[in-house]
């Protein structure tokens, strides 16, 4: 029964040792560590227990990493085989289920637990800065560990129940988002309901969920950090949330292990997704109509978007979430903290820029993957023509969430009166990473299978943690040269913005005509 059951885990094993990205990548993630631990000693004059600081960044950032590798890495796994119609193969290949469970995620833990593994030695030379020892450098290494085995086996179940990566994806990013948030937050918010009156103390629900909430608290791998992360800390080194976690990371494995087969036998992808298009022969048939003039626009919008039909479920399903909004207004505000017209309008700009993400990683993606890409480069027209088409395709299904957000300002004004500015450096700054981290989710877009999205969030993250403190002091001196006014600051970030802006869409041209040539 078991008989070559790791055959391909060894295959797995064997190219992962021979790859230049792979060392490239640990290689990478040991020297960052480093380049930490130099910023860290240059600026740990006048800063108590600087090694704890330190080593607090490196964590806190390492559970950003494994929560966007469980998002993207690891939820890809099987699904990717399932789109590349080559998982029958496998399995006509004589390849077993628990074979190919191994070999195409066990394979892929492995890998980035050595990536931590290698940035171990390097976190010990936070024992030189002062503030933190040994056992606390192993406890949380033990802690990311169990929390990146339960990710992982997550991510695999998520992979062998969906039939794309898109939708495994989204399901392990959700649960994680609630695992991590809601767990911390939904106690809080359940506290101050029942100090406004919105429930009852005594009821079954409150209690119920007050019971689950603290129980996932104590469990939760955000409690183990902040508890090991405590100055003096000589608690165990494995506590109970590394035992849960691997626990619940052994049964998810298990449940795809007995789940496999029924959700893979018929599961092969041969076509692109249609999203909300309707099939050819269908009454709706006349809500795609011909090609317009510009055939690439009229193509992303339709298949990349939804086209008309999902354009008219934004219209209504937009206003609709507003609505509710508006009717649950005072219990969103005890959770939130803001009214409806600034919650309205913050939810609606997160959600214009979620389809600009989302827009991001498939303009490129889908030509790639389905191999159109090097078709679209034949045509008689400029690479960047070509890329701006696709984008103006892209961009007019972002067109109903505008409309609904130009409606709300109209029609719902602040509840004072506010003069909009443009002088926050603080708004530019984000407009502009945001502006970078949607040319570099294009452009790994154009280099890595799935996962552009996180992996530019992934990229962005590191960036501003090791550009952050000189970035500042470069913005201090400068708006101090002029009379401490932070508006001196506005010009050069959006130089700076703009510039990589710039660099990145060269480099996306390159890579199109790189990939196209294949």
């Amino acid at each position: 029964m078991f008989h070559g059951v790791l055959t391909l885990l060894t295959r797995a094993l064997r190219e992962d040792a021979s790859r230049r990205r792979a060392h490239a990548f640990r290689v990478s993630g040991t020297l960052l560590i480093l380049i930490f631990l130099i910023i860290a000693h240059a600026s740990s004059g006048g800063v108590a227990a600087p090694g704890l600081r330190f080593f607090e960044l490196i964590s806190w950032l390492n559970l950003a990493l494994i929560v966007l590798a469980g998002a993207s890495y690891f939820a890809t796994a099987i699904t990717e085989e399932k789109e590349q119609g080559t998982l029958g193969l496998l399995q006509l290949a004589g390849v077993s289920s628990l074979g190919l469970l191994l070999g195409k995620s066990t394979s892929r833990l492995i890998s980035v637990l050595l990536v931590f593994l290698g940035q171990l030695p390097f976190a010990l030379l936070a024992i030189t800065l002062g503030g933190v020892t040994v056992r606390q450098i192993i406890a949380v290494d033990i802690a990311l560990a169990a929390f990146l085995v339960m990710v992982a086996n997550l991510g695999l179940l998520s992979s062998v129940l969906m039939r794309r990566s898109g939708s495994a994806c989204a399901w392990v990013l959700m649960a994680m988002v609630l695992l991590l948030f809601g767990v911390h937050y939904g106690d809080e918010s359940l506290s101050v309901l029942v100090k406004r009156g919105f429930l009852d103390l005594d009821s079954r629900m409150v209690t119920t969920s007050q019971d689950v909430l603290s129980a996932l608290t104590d469990i939760s791998v955000v409690t183990r950090l902040e508890e090991v992360l405590e100055t003096a800390y000589d608690g165990p080194l494995w506590g109970g949330q590394a035992w849960i976690h691997g626990a619940v990371g052994a049964v998810a494995f298990l449940l795809s292990w007995l789940t496999f087969q029924r959700f893979t036998r018929y599961s092969d992808v041969a076509a692109p997704a249609r999203g909300w298009l309707p099939q050819q022969k269908t009454r709706w048939k006349l809500m795609v109509g011909r090609p317009w003039k510009w055939a690439l626009v009229w193509k992303d919008y339709h298949f990349l978007t939804g086209g008309h039909a999902a354009a008219l479920m934004k219209l209504a399903g937009y206003p609709l979430l507003l609505l509710l909004m508006r009717q649950y207004e005072d219990a969103l505000y005890v959770v939130t903290g803001e009214y409806f017209p600034e919650l309205s309008r913050h939810a609606m700009l997160m959600i214009i820029g979620g389809e600009f993400a989302i827009s991001a990683s498939r303009v490129f993606h889908e030509e790639l993957k389905w191999g159109t890409l090097s078709s679209l480069a034949v045509l008689p027209q400029p690479v960047f023509v070509i890329a701006y088409e696709k984008l103006a395709g892209c961009l007019m299904g972002i067109v109903p969430a505008v409309i609904v957000l130009g409606g709300l300002v109209t029609l719902v004004p602040p509840p004072t009166v506010q003069q909009v500015t443009m002088d926050a450096p603080l708004g530019w700054l984000l407009l502009m990473e945001f502006v970078v981290l949607l040319h570099l989710t294009v452009l790994f877009s154009l280099t890595v299978k799935w996962g552009a999205l996180a992996l530019a969030v992934a990229t962005l993250l590191i960036l501003n943690a090791l550009l952050a403190l000189p970035f500042s002091l470069v913005l201090a001196g400068l708006a101090a040269s002029y009379d401490n006014d932070d508006r001196a600051t506005i010009g050069p970030i959006i130089y700076i913005g703009c510039a990589c802006a710039a660099v990145l869409q060269v480099a996306i041209a390159y890579r199109i005509r790189h990939a196209a040539a294949r």
